[in-house]
């Protein structure tokens, strides 16, 4: 039993340092490249930080981990990861939760640094986002609000496809989650009724703004 534990163990360090050092590889030929393209040295920091905000010193790439799993295991780890976030968006309160899955499916993972601009006011409405961590402000000449993990913002331009209503700036390093115009409305397809009543919905909203 003590031998299986012990090579057990020395298979998962095996591992780690196969992803530790894919990591270090892709870090030195970032290098090279930014030496070679002689980058500010601003911008050569920021660019590292970067990697390391979102890899944290292991390379992996989630679009092929979920590609090696099942359909149902996809699913299971999307919901694991962010059905909680989800259903927090009133449009996506109470649904069919394989409406939910669905959605889950299409969602992508992204990485801001403190100070940039996620979305721009005005800026078209391509995606919203969903705060996994990390702190947020969304303001316009109107208002200022902070967001921070759990939080939401972007939602309205899923049914209107209009422009974002204001600026949000990334106050700290944020791993967010977003979906996509496009996506939700290919989805969106395969539930009618669900489509019918979103729509409804927006249209009373439509009607009382009016």
């Amino acid at each position: 039993m003590y031998t299986v534990m012990v090579a057990n163990t020395a298979v998962m360090m095996t591992d780690v340092d196969i992803t530790a050092r894919a990591y270090k590889s892709k870090m030195n030929h970032l290098e090279d490249y930014m030496t070679f393209m002689k980058l500010p040295k601003a911008l050569r920091m920021r660019i590292s930080d970067y990697f390391q905000a979102r890899y944290a010193g292991k390379w992996y790439d989630e679009k092929d981990v979920l590609k090696w799993v099942s359909s149902s295991l996809r699913e299971d780890i999307m919901m694991s990861i962010c059905s909680s976030h989800v259903r927090k968006v009133p449009i996506f309160r109470n649904r069919d939760v394989n409406f939910i899955n669905a959605i889950l499916l299409e969602l992508q993972y992204e990485v801001f640094q403190g100070g940039d601009i996620i979305i721009y006011r005005n800026g078209p409405g391509d995606r919203m986002f969903l705060i996994e961590h990390g702190q947020v402000l969304v303001e316009n000449e109107f208002f200022q609000r902070e967001l921070c993990d759990g939080d939401y913002f972007g939602e309205t331009c899923l049914l209107t496809r209009g422009r974002h209503l204001a600026t949000v700036k990334a106050l700290t390093i944020c791993q967010l989650f977003s979906l996509s115009v496009d996506s939700f409305h290919h989805v969106m397809e395969d539930y009618p009724d669900i489509k019918r009543d979103m729509e409804i919905s927006q249209s009373d909203k439509n009607i009382l703004l009016c």
